[in-house]
């Protein structure tokens, strides 16, 4: 059954020898910003022609419309630059679409639809605008899926309208196929909201709040959560209060501080119609989770959609269920090793409580499903809450919830700072300064001065050493083992550095791990922390040379790029396989969501960047993004190639010569394969491709 799936999937994977490297790394140009008098006559002519090949009249109709527009500012005396470019975007957008429906046949779908749809990649480098046509995408009526089992899998379409439509309503069907069904539940559908954003937005979580632009980011089931203004180039965001919703500003600047627990915001549970203008695309999100009990093989259903109230055609869903389970992700330098995937996060049972003036239930409900969405994204070892004696109950509070989303404690990350208080440090550093001076000259007023601050210094770092010893037994016997790690000073100075080394000593002397931020600086300590989270871009020589210093060392890396760009390529390519083949042990990217002022507001932190993110909170719930979805399916990307290496090793375990080849040929390509510059989706396609072969040769002998 398998082989039924392998000639498609060959023929895409063909396609890895000629991809650009520009696909991996930028979007698709967008119709040039440049016109002209003489260009826009030129299109207009253009449009022309191709309005007498089609027969469709909704399309005819929507043709005309933009003509006609486009006849109406070319007669006046003066074009204004904003007037010209609109003008040539409609005009591009309209011809685009006109020989699109052209390359169809006569019986195309959509031919009385107010609407025209493509397929597009969910997962694209393609920034998709109301203005814009996908250029990776085509005219169908058919969407396809292709899910290991217990997966979660996006798929996407977008709605180039024709016409204005108030409301536009989808019902999913169930999926039948050879082994069953998968509910119609197991869909969630989205619209995918663009909304303006600081200038750097997409790519950059750098800042430039001296313009605002459209970017595609929030996957919605209620469209009007978020008002968009187009004049103002902004955002509103509704709240609903009791006494009746209204809407907030959030591009305003100095950003407002904004409480989501005393300002409730909430998403709908389902999705909620949607309004069309003309001319203005709209992309639609499709979220499957294949349970994983489902049997392997084919399943279709379909997505019927209505317009005000008139039936306007429907889409098939296909989805193939492929004969596996993912496994968890393993490191690619050794198959055996797990690969960590974390986040710095916000979401701790101590801040939410004072946010939500100490209503534990409400901080229950919600971090409990910050948490199922971090598993649901294969986030599994985000680093628990800093224990202190006087948290404890807030501390074994987030654990217990944690442990309840699916979230893993084992190891358990950020268990307590290494470090005394930061004062402490300033009487380090005082006394080498008065050890310095006493030496130079040694009176007994120098010699006071330096012995004060050495007691001082001694006093707290022996009274860390104590809470370290609390913590350190009684954390180990909450959780039931000692693989624990604590966390070194974040991105420290050379002196830090040198003034926790008796800490970290005293640490690997108990049995415990330590973590840090930092540089390749840290290869010249002479006590180093057991994992290191480097900052810039993965290299194996940086994986290499960390990990000759012990078995015990593990590397991950943060800022390339922080969480912020909009871009789902670019999450997916980051934090997926361009960390996994350079032979780092993790990904630990700064942030999930940040607090306050207003994290609905890009431009709440008023210096360099740009807001860290991932997910916008609700008071109960969390919206996700398109940046998010990539994050999973890169992710997901190391999951496939683990199992394509651990399939590979069972082949050549077993010393059959074919499967032996077979094997040897995935691993080289794997090895081979630049995973930088090639389509991401292809590369899953071919590692899929793989693992199939290697599959149906085991179960030949």
């Amino acid at each position: 059954m398998f082989k039924r799936l392998m000639l498609v999937v060959t023929m895409l994977c063909t396609l890895l020898l000629v991809v650009s490297p520009a696909m991996a790394n930028s979007a698709s140009p967008a119709p040039g910003d440049s016109w002209s008098r003489e260009g826009l006559a030129a299109q207009v002519s253009e449009l022309n022609v191709l309005l007498g090949t089609t027969d469709r009249l909704p399309l005819k109709q929507f043709l005309e419309s933009v003509r006609n527009q486009a006849n109406t500012v070319l007669g006046s005396a003066d074009i204004t630059p904003e007037a010209g470019l609109t003008t040539h975007k409609a005009l591009s957008y309209a011809l685009k679409l006109a020989a699109d429906v052209n390359l169809l046949s006569s019986g195309a779908p959509w031919a009385n639809s107010p609407f025209i749809v493509y397929e597009a990649p969910p997962i694209s480098p393609e920034k998709r605008l109301p203005d814009t046509l996908p250029q990776d995408g085509a005219l169908t009526d058919q969407l396809s899926v292709i899910s290991a089992k217990g997966e979660f899998e996006a798929a996407s379409f977008v709605l180039a309208p024709l016409s204005d439509v108030s409301s536009v309503t989808f019902a999913v069907s169930d999926l039948t196929g050879e082994g069953g069904t998968i509910p119609a539940g197991a869909i969630d559908l989205r619209v995918v909201k663009t909304w303006y954003q600081g200038g750097t937005a997409w790519q950059s979580y750098f800042s430039d709040s001296s313009k605002q632009v459209l970017v595609p980011e929030l996957l919605l089931h209620d469209e009007n959560l978020i008002l968009v203004d187009h004049n103002r180039k902004g955002n509103s965001l509704r709240v609903d209060y009791p006494t009746g919703s209204q809407y907030k500003d959030i591009s305003n600047i100095p950003a407002t501080k904004f409480n989501t627990y005393e300002e409730p915001v909430e998403d709908s549970p389902t999705l909620l119609p949607i309004e069309l203008k003309q001319g203005e695309s709209k992309q639609m999100w499709l979220t499957l989770k294949v349970p994983g009990q489902a049997a392997a093989g084919f399943y279709t259903g379909s997505i019927d959609i209505v317009a005000d109230g008139v039936p306007a055609g429907s889409l098939a869903l296909y989805v193939r269920v492929l004969p596996y389970e993912l496994p968890q992700p393993k490191t690619y330098y050794d198959v055996n090793k797990d690969f960590y995937v974390m986040l710095y996060h916000q979401s701790r049972v101590k801040e939410h409580l004072v946010q939500a003036k100490g209503d534990l239930a409400l901080v229950e409900t919600k971090l409990l499903n910050d948490y199922q969405n971090l598993a649901d994204h294969n986030a599994l070892h985000i680093p628990g809450p800093l224990y202190s004696v006087a948290d404890r109950a807030t501390f074994t509070k987030q654990l217990e919830l944690m442990q309840q989303a699916g979230l893993s404690l084992n190891p358990l990350f950020g268990v307590k700072q290494t470090f005394p208080p930061y004062d402490i440090f300033n009487k380090y550093t005082g006394y080498l300064a008065a050890k310095a001076t006493y030496e130079a000259n040694p009176t007994e007023a120098n010699k006071l001065a330096m012995d004060t601050l050495y007691d001082a210094w001694r006093n707290g770092v022996n009274a860390q050493k104590a809470a370290l010893d609390e913590a350190y037994d009684y954390v180990s016997s909450f959780v039931g083992h000692t693989n624990l790690y604590f966390d070194g000073w974040d991105e420290p100075s050379w002196s830090m550095l040198q003034f926790q080394q008796e800490m970290w000593q005293y640490m690997h002397d108990k049995g415990a791990k330590v973590f840090s931020t930092g540089t390749e600086r840290h290869f010249e300590l002479d006590v180093k922390e057991n994992f290191l989270n480097i900052v810039g871009e993965p290299t194996r020589a940086k994986a290499d040379m960390w990990h000759s210093f012990g078995s015990d060392k593990m590397i991950t890396n943060y800022a390339y790029p922080h969480t912020g760009p909009e871009n789902p390529d670019l999450m997916r390519q980051r934090h997926g396989m361009w960390t996994y083949k350079a032979n780092y042990d993790a990904t630990y990217n700064y942030i999930f969501y940040e607090g306050p002022p207003n994290i609905w507001n890009d431009n709440s932190i008023q210096d360099e960047f740009r807001n860290f993110n991932l997910v916008y909170p609700t008071r109960t719930k969390l919206i996700d993004t398109i940046a998010w979805e990539g994050f999973r399916e890169g992710i997901d990307d190391i999951r496939y190639a683990t199992k394509l290496k651990q399939v590979a090793a069972a082949a050549i375990a077993s010393g059959q010569a074919d499967r032996v080849a077979a094997a040897n040929n995935a691993l080289i390509w794997l090895e081979e394969v630049d995973e930088r510059s090639t389509n991401q989706d292809l590369l899953r396609l071919e590692m899929i491709r793989h693992i199939g072969l290697l599959l149906d040769l085991e179960t030949t002998h």
